[in-house]
């Protein structure tokens, strides 16, 4: 598989309006690129009131474990991320009024812990783009080599922009060929074949299609020789649970999805962000939590040491 001297691709561009607030931010976030706040022995301050939500351990009962995994999903300890910025978004309508809402947006831990605003070689792996190139504009405005993965879209492999790369290839659990012919690699195979094993990744997005819980699985089964929990700082995921509905008649699917999540608990990543999909319905009822659910959902973790 060879993934460099990829052809040139045209610039794209766009046109896209931007709050005041929000440009202000992001242009004295990029001025002030400073080295994190250090301890004498060169550790990151962690903050004295930082909390998290831990997940518990795995409960005997079916009904128990759901009411803890969608509390701990939908519920981050407001405390975990002091410094919360948004990249991306666009406008969309929703499905059930046509009202205009935002998608596509991820949301980025500035904490003094993370690296990623003090970098000047800050890396981004996007998986999962269709036609909402937003999270990757921001990125690279802000100074980010970005990557950019998606099997489905008709593009050569190349450069972008200077900044920004595209590969046509999608992310899984095997190195495999789809019966679409899209090309499938795990994590490790791409950051090995982009030399990419001594970088921090300092955010990785995926937004692909149920597919996530597989990625993720793959890499829990690694422990903490999986790049996941070597490499990258701060993970961004839409989970897609639809498929699972109503969730009673799946409980062998979330029983696995909790131990996922506990073993990402274990590589030191917690919660600090969670917001449902606005486009679609609420369709979602788990016994013990309060009000329906929407089955798309946007959850971000931090990695921390700053946890004991």
């Amino acid at each position: 598989m060879t993934l460099r001297g990829w052809p040139r691709a045209g610039l794209l561009k766009t046109v896209a309006s931007a709050a005041l607030l929000w440009v202000y931010v992001m242009v004295v976030t990029r001025m002030e690129r400073r080295a994190p706040a250090v301890s004498s022995a060169g550790d990151p301050v962690c903050r004295a009131d930082m909390e998290v939500r831990a997940l518990p351990s795995l409960p005997e009962d079916d009904w128990v474990m759901l009411r803890e995994l969608f509390t701990y999903l939908t519920k981050p300890h407001p405390r975990a991320c002091h410094k919360k910025a948004r990249f991306g978004g666009y406008g969309a309508r929703r499905l059930r009024d046509n009202r205009q809402v935002q998608d596509g947006q991820k949301y980025v831990c500035m904490d003094g812990e993370f690296t990623l605003h003090t970098s000047r070689r800050c890396l981004i792996y996007s998986f999962g783009i269709s036609t909402d190139w937003s999270f990757d504009w921001d990125m690279e405005w802000f100074g980010c080599e970005v990557l950019a993965f998606d099997p489905s879209i008709d593009l050569a492999s190349g450069s972008m922009n200077g900044t920004i790369s595209f590969l046509r290839y999608g992310i899984g659990a095997w190195d495999h060929v789809t019966r679409e012919g899209w090309q499938i690699r795990t994590l490790d195979t791409f950051m090995r074949y982009l030399g990419h094993q001594e970088r921090t990744v300092h955010y990785l997005k995926m937004d692909v299609e149920f597919d996530e819980f597989e990625v993720l699985r793959q890499q829990v089964m690694l422990g903490h020789r999986s790049p996941l929990a070597t490499n990258v700082e701060q993970l961004g995921v839409e989970l897609h649970l639809t498929s699972f509905l109503p969730v009673w008649k799946h409980m062998t699917f979330y029983r696995e999805m909790y131990k996922t999540f506990l073993a990402l608990q274990e590589m030191g990543f917690y919660l600090f962000h969670y917001e449902q999909n606005e486009i679609i319905q609420p369709d979602m009822v788990v016994p013990g939590v309060e009000g329906q659910l929407v089955s798309a959902m946007e959850v971000a973790w931090l990695k921390t040491r700053c946890v004991t």
